[in-house]
């Protein structure tokens, strides 16, 4: 048990300590938890990381078109896992640049740079090939986990769609069937997981090929006289 003394002695620390003071000390600080406004999970990353995983994987979630929480999670499990790959490649990179940087191939008689660079990076290989085989099984372990996830998303993704097209040509009757009575419907209180907004986008779809429909269409799209 804590002494008395030693408590004491703990409080005065404490009161002195004022944070880090250095640069280095500042930007080890920086690593602070970060909570991920997605998942609400909380992630440690410097800020300028933070922002560029945000923004890739923002764009990433961008290409799908996702409609439910589970569909989010598993295209962020994606973006994750392929911001881990090209983690994964700059670390290789990284670690060729480390052994020009130390001079792997100093000892080499070679003028060009351009070919001591190349040695510099054979010899690199050569020294680490076991680090560099580890980079490589991970990195696999990645895309593989990715393309499984991937694959996931897009099976959710098919069955929701066919799921909605047969609701749509099923509840699209009955929605026309409302509005002649100017009647207000709510899909959802019908049994159907479809949105107005998406019954009438559908109707649309179905009216162009309707000559006289098209028409209607194209004088309501044209700017009206002054």
């Amino acid at each position: 048990m804590i002494s008395e003394k030693q408590l004491a002695a703990n409080r005065a620390n404490a009161q002195r300590s004022t944070g880090p003071r250095t640069e280095a000390g500042k930007r080890r600080s920086s690593l602070n938890a970060l909570r991920h406004g997605l998942t609400g999970q909380v992630v440690i990353l410097p800020e300028e990381d933070r922002e560029a995983f945000d923004n890739f994987s923002k764009e990433i979630l961008a290409c799908f078109e996702l409609d439910n929480a589970v569909e989010r999670q598993l295209a962020q499990s994606y973006a994750s896992y392929q911001w881990r790959i090209n983690r994964a490649a700059a670390i290789e990179d990284n670690m060729f640049a480390l052994g020009i940087v130390e001079q792997v191939a100093g000892n080499l008689d070679i003028d060009d740079p351009e070919v001591h660079n190349a040695a510099s990076n054979a010899k690199t290989f050569r020294l680490d090939a076991q680090e560099f085989g580890r980079l490589s099984m991970y990195t696999q372990r990645l895309v593989n986990q990715a393309d499984k996830v991937l694959k996931q998303l897009e099976h959710l993704q098919a069955e929701r769609r066919n799921r909605q097209s047969r609701d749509l040509c099923q509840v699209a009757s009955i929605y026309k069937a409302y509005r002649r009575q100017n009647a207000p419907f709510d899909p959802k209180e019908n049994g159907f997981d479809l949105t107005v907004p998406q019954i009438e986008a559908f109707l649309h779809r179905q009216n162009l090929g309707n000559a006289e429909y098209l028409t209607e269409q194209i004088q309501k799209a044209r700017p009206k006289a002054a």
